[in-house]
């Protein structure tokens, strides 16, 4: 089957099925052709369309902005009036975050540890499509949704679901390889998997995808069909980028998101900074007072997401930290540039038989029960040995739900190195961020 006749069948099955999807796309490819002064004009009108929806449609932020009016907001050093939201917030008033104007059933739950190890729950708009920027991104790199794509991800479907996922998505081939446990057999599995359907596109978290480029190059092993290889959830070394490059022969992309809001920035062709999807979110770099610093200094990541209306995130912090860039890119988009974001630290664990979990998914271990630990860290010692340290939360089973986790991970290690459970009072954070897995092994 041709690919102009994949992407017709795509674009009909959307339609189909997802109404607006393809036509948000279309406006984001626009957005793509605007120049950097009509953008910033468009992230000002959102910005005061989203202000004035969420201070008339949710108690929280009627009670935060009730001395600031829409009509105050003229320039983005007005936005920066602002109060500041933080993941306690969230966790404090997350009733009175829910607007009184659209049903729950609207409201899709998302939870997530995040590269923290904050457990957090809130909610996504289920109206809004935000995977039409992974597409545009696609576009950018020459490549397009109905590709053929090969994932190393957490929770991949199986079973039923598997099949129904597939049915849907039919011509397109995904792939998945499950980051939860990288073994000899599943790789081997995956790599013939696509060694045989020859995605165009191989798209996963950085630590799943360094791994795996380190078994295929232990096996001999390149490639010379892929287009793009897509990275996300933590800092992309240089070490990393180059392995990758030499092993899968084609250009390695640095994309920025985070559980809370999807989509946040992505390199370009030229791959010199992370471009600002800023007609759909809207990036500060602030310090401690919450203002904005130069481009080149780095800030606190506070995020307002311009699409999510069902749960607004307005100057939201996650708790990373970045830089604009002063520099503009030669490849032509509007969108300004920023820096690998620094904070996020992804290690793996290691079995003494070689076989690896992925750092990446061990920050999922609580997204099911956030409120069963506040924080929590992993530390892997010389001798292989894991101590899950927990900051308890306020779930009534709170210690019952971590000894379960122990179980779950002596499970997943097949009982090969001994794992404890140490309950404490706080974890030290480390630059202001908590390093949720810390490994002694070389």
């Amino acid at each position: 089957m041709t690919r102009s006749v994949k992407q017709k069948i795509f674009q009909f099955k959307n339609k189909l099925i997802r109404g607006r999807a393809l036509e948000h796309y279309d406006e984001l490819l626009k957005n793509s052709k605007l120049d950097s002064e009509d953008l910033r004009n468009i992230t000002l009108v959102q910005l005061k369309k989203l202000f004035a929806y969420a201070k008339a449609n949710i108690p929280y932020y009627s009670a935060v902005f009730k001395d600031i009016d829409v009509e105050d907001i003229k320039n983005f050093d007005d936005w920066e009036n602002l109060p500041v939201l933080t993941k306690q917030d969230i966790k404090a008033n997350i009733k009175q975050l829910m607007p009184v104007n659209i049903s729950k059933n609207r409201l899709r739950v998302v939870s997530t540890g995040g590269s923290t190890g904050e457990p957090l729950k809130l909610y996504h708009d289920k109206l809004y499509f935000s995977d039409v920027l992974g597409w545009r991104v696609l576009n950018w790199w020459g490549c397009e949704p109905s590709d053929n794509i090969a994932f190393i991800y957490r929770k991949v479907k199986t079973g039923w679901r598997a099949t129904l996922n597939a049915l849907l998505w039919y011509p397109t081939k995904r792939i998945f390889l499950d980051a939860s446990m990288m073994t000899s057999t599943t790789m081997d599995v995956f790599l013939n998997k696509i060694q045989t359907q020859r995605p165009k596109v191989l798209q996963g978290y950085v630590g799943g995808v360094y791994e795996f480029a380190k078994y295929c190059r232990f096996k001999g092993i390149t490639f010379d069909f892929f287009s793009a290889v897509w990275v996300t959830s933590a800092p992309l070394s240089e070490t990393q980028r180059r392995l990758m490059d030499e092993v899968f022969k084609a250009p390695v992309y640095d994309q920025y998101g985070c559980s809370e809001v999807y989509w946040l920035a992505a390199e370009c062709l030229e791959r010199n900074g992370l471009h600002v999807f800023s007609d759909e979110r809207y990036i500060e770099m602030v310090d401690h007072d919450k203002k904005s610093v130069k481009k080149g200094q780095f800030g606190v990541v506070t995020i307002t997401d311009l699409g999510n209306y069902a749960f607004p995130l307005i100057r939201y912090q996650n708790g990373d930290r970045g830089r604009y860039l002063e520099r503009e890119c030669s490849c032509g988009l509007p969108f300004p540039l920023i820096d690998k974001v620094k904070g996020r630290v992804t290690d793996v664990i290691k079995l003494p038989n070689g076989n690896i979990i992925a750092g990446d998914f061990l920050t999922t271990i609580f997204d099911n029960e956030p409120d069963t630990v506040h924080e929590f860290q992993i530390h892997q010692r010389e001798d292989y040995s894991i101590t899950l340290k927990c900051v308890l939360g306020d779930a009534p089973n709170a210690r019952a739900n971590c000894d379960k986790k122990i179980k779950e991970l002596e499970e997943l290690v097949a009982n090969e190195i001994s794992i404890s459970l140490c309950f404490v009072d706080n974890i030290k954070h480390d630059n202001g961020k908590t390093r949720y897995i810390i490994s002694d092994i070389k």
